[in-house]
């Protein structure tokens, strides 16, 4: 199976502090303060588009492991 890193982080060139995002088919959804709250984060959006309907078998799964 291939799989992708899904966070990143920049540097908010105003601060000087990380920012946290993570990736999606959709898009890059953030930013974050923190690679945790990313995280989680990205497993309440897998939970939502899971509970929509809008996902795959094996996401489902995972959203409800």
């Amino acid at each position: 199976m291939f799989r992708t890193e899904r966070f990143l982080s920049v540097v908010n060139p105003d601060t000087g502090l990380p920012a946290w995002y993570f990736l999606t088919r959709e898009g890059r959804r953030g930013p974050f303060s923190s690679k945790t709250n990313a995280q989680l984060a990205l497993y309440q959006y897998v939970a939502d588009y899971a509970r929509q309907g809008l996902a795959c078998r094996r996401t489902r799964l995972l959203a409800n492991s």
